[in-house]
Order: C-alpha cells, then structure tokens, then sequence
C-alpha cells in the first residue's frame, strides 16, 4: 500500500537539488537548440534535407490548392512546410530537399514547431519505413476508409483526416484514437497477463525467490519502449512511458508511487530533456487526465475496485470538460456516450490488437463502421479564458483542503450545465 511506503523525498534539499541538475540539463538543452536555430537564420532561405512525416492536402477559402508536410529535418526537430499554389501528393516517407523561408521564424517559433513557406521542394529518396508498413497491413484489413484510417491511428498514432476526425470528436472520443498513457496503460497489462504464463513455469522450478512483479514489469518497459519507438515517440506516450518507469524505479525503492510529486518530477525531467514539449497541447491534455485520476484516487481510494473503475472515468471525462473546450470547441450530446466508450475500450483494444495480429482485423468492422453512421448535430462552445484559470487553480488547491474539491464540483457542473444550454438554445 502506498501509505506504507517512503516519500519521494526524504528532505527539503533533495528536490532543491534535483532542479538544479534538471535546470543544467534544460540549459544545456536550450543552447544547443538555440545554435541550431542560429544556423537556420543565416540567410533569409535555408537550403535542408528534412524527412517527409505527414502531408495535409488543403484548399484555401478563394478555392486554392496548397500542401502542409510536416517534416523531421537532420537536428531531429519538427516543423511545418507550406507549398502554395499546388498539392504535393504521395510525399510522405520520403527524403526531401527544399528551401525554407526563415525571415519571420522566431525561436520561441522555432521550439514549437514553425510554420514557414517552403520552395523546391524535390524528393531525393523514397524511404522504406518500417511503420509506413505496418499501416499498410492494418489498413488490407479494412474495407471501408474510416476505418482504414481509424484503426491505424489507434495503433500508430497516424494522421486522421477531416471526416474521419469529425466522427471521432462527435463521441468524444478522440483520446482514445489518439495514442496516449491510456493505451500504453492497456498495452503494459496485455504484456504482463500473457507473461506471466511463462514466467511461472520457469519461477517454480528455476526461481522461486525472485518478484513476478519486478521482472515482468521489467519486461513490459522493454517492449514498451520498442512501441515507441514505432510511434515516433508521441508527446502524450512519452510523458506516459516517463511516468511508468519512475513508478518502477519508485516501487522497487518503496517509494510512494500515488502522489502529486511524481507529476511535477516527470513534467520537470520531460522538459529538461525536450524543452518544445512546453508547447505541446497533447502533452499538457495528458498532464491534465492523470492529475484528475491522481486527485480521485486522493480523495476516493478507500473506494472497491470496481467502483473506481466505473466513477473515475466519468470523473476524468467531467473534469477535463473546461480544458478541452479551451482548445476544441465542438460540443455535441453524442459525447456524453464517452465515459461508457472508454470503459468498453478496456476490452476492445486487446480485442481488436489480436485480431489485427492475426491478420483479422476486420471481424468487428460491421459494429464499428455504425458510428460513422450517426446524423449529428454540434454546437461551438470555448471556454472563457478567466473560468479556465478559475478552474486550474481551485483544482490546485484541491489538492490541499477537501473545500477546494466541492467548489470544483460547483464549477465543473455548471459548465456542463452551459454546454447543455448551448446545445438546447444555440
């Protein structure tokens, strides 16, 4: 039990110095960015050779074509090339050479992931990539395209087009399609259950004294990191593998794994090492789900466990409310279905990942493609800036005293109270 276990740290001067070395690691990290970023600026057009990751066909409102390609150039840094004028096709997975306008590129710019116009834009080469092929056995599998697209985006994190996407938001659903620590929380139980079959066989008769526990959680973070890798270390799975290691180190140290500390410490130790991460939606969203599930477990822990299970996903899916309406603003009462959805996806995912393996990956499609089915009608909701802040910091302070937690409940319920107003009237 975690009340039985040791505090992260012992006295005030461990995270003192802790900070210190993670501050020298984010400076370090800083400037060797920065001189990458002074090598872009040279001249007003920077001749590079950048790795194609995605293309996004796009139409402007007088009816122009243009391309987006998101690109991975030599540094490892990601950035966003524009070509006006036409659509680029079949260019991702592909080596290219082009000409990036660097002028109006700030470095704060340049840390999230710049969009800028780019110029002769030529292939040098047609890259065999590993994930590209896994997509393309994900996708034989599937008739219909929403689910082609759906099924490869819930298993690498690949792009969703507009449509596909809109489906998607219409139940709420998109931290499920998008990979995160939900996944890869699903993924470590999947690896530790199938073996644990072998493991105890071979700790019966070869070693008995060792921990099941320890050695196949071992194992599941070796694997673990192999997924992704595939998936391009996505912000939200990194934060996630980070917060699964630590607890590892944490539980064979007999730390207290539970608690708000460990947030901070992976938030700080992600940064240090990847300083864009501070611009990352996704990583924040992530950030967001697990203190909402840590604030739960705060306060309801003495709760069965199968009573957790059914209260913290309609806790988490309530509370994130407000901060999702921050940044998308899609509302339609089709994702109050979100929370039963999430919870079926328990079973789902494991389900559909065997199938997929097996080459039968489109066994269920006829009880899937009927969401793509459903006539819906959504309405524009933001979130006021002053309630968002609002909202942050009483859930801060809930941290602390229980009264914080009512006038949370207060706030988050009167936001879902508007959000229905809104559907209703407009």
């Amino acid at each position: 039990m975690d009340e039985l276990r040791l505090p992260l740290f012992r006295n005030k001067k461990d995270p003192l110095f802790l900070l210190l070395i993670l501050g020298i690691i984010l400076s370090v990290n800083l400037y060797l960015k920065y001189q990458n970023y002074k090598k872009l600026k040279i001249d007003k057009y920077y001749k590079t050779t950048a790795f194609v990751l995605k293309e996004f066909l796009k139409t402007s409102k007088n009816k122009k074509p243009y391309t987006i390609l998101k690109l991975k150039d030599k540094n490892g840094e990601i950035f966003f090339g524009i070509v006006w004028g036409k659509h680029l096709k079949d260019m991702e997975n592909c080596v290219v050479n082009l000409k990036v306008r660097t002028d109006k590129i700030g470095f704060i710019d340049y840390l999230k992931g710049f969009f800028s116009s780019v110029y002769a834009v030529k292939i040098v080469s047609r890259a065999k990539n590993f994930r590209q092929e896994v997509s393309n056995f994900i996708k034989k599998q599937h008739e219909n395209s929403y689910l082609k697209e759906l099924f490869s985006a819930l298993f690498l994190g690949t792009y969703l087009h507009k449509n596909t996407r809109n489906a998607v938001q219409t139940f709420g659903i998109s931290h499920l399609v998008a990979i995160s620590g939900f996944h890869l929380g699903v993924l470590a139980s999947m690896v530790f259950f199938i073996f644990s079959f072998f493991y105890r066989v071979f700790q019966d008769r070869y070693f008995p004294y060792r921990s099941k526990k320890l050695d196949l959680t071992f194992v599941s973070v070796a694997i673990l990191f192999a997924y992704l890798w595939l998936v391009g270390f996505a912000p939200s799975l990194l934060r996630a593998y980070i917060m699964l290691v630590l607890g590892y180190v944490m539980y064979i140290r007999h730390i207290k794994i539970i608690s708000f500390e460990t947030i901070v410490l992976t938030i700080v130790l992600i940064v240090s090492f990847y300083p864009e991460m501070l611009f990352s939606v996704s990583f924040w969203f992530s950030v967001s789900g697990v203190f909402y599930i840590f604030l739960f477990l705060h306060y309801f822990k003495e709760l069965k466990p199968w009573q957790i299970f059914l209260s913290i996903n309609f806790w988490v899916y309530f509370m994130m409310m407000p901060i999702v309406h921050f940044v998308f603003f899609s509302f339609d009462i089709y994702q109050l279905f979100s929370p039963f959805l999430s919870m079926i996806f328990v079973l789902f995912y494991p389900i559909e990942l065997f199938l997929h393996l097996i080459n039968e990956g489109g066994l269920l499609d006829s009880l899937v493609v009927r969401l793509f089915d459903v006539k819906t009608v959504a309405v524009s909701v933001k979130t006021p800036l002053w309630f968002l802040v609002a909202f942050v910091l009483v859930s801060l302070s809930a941290v602390y005293k229980k009264v914080f937690l009512y006038i949370l409940t207060i706030l988050d319920i009167s936001f879902f109270l508007y959000l229905l107003y809104r559907y209703a009237f407009g």
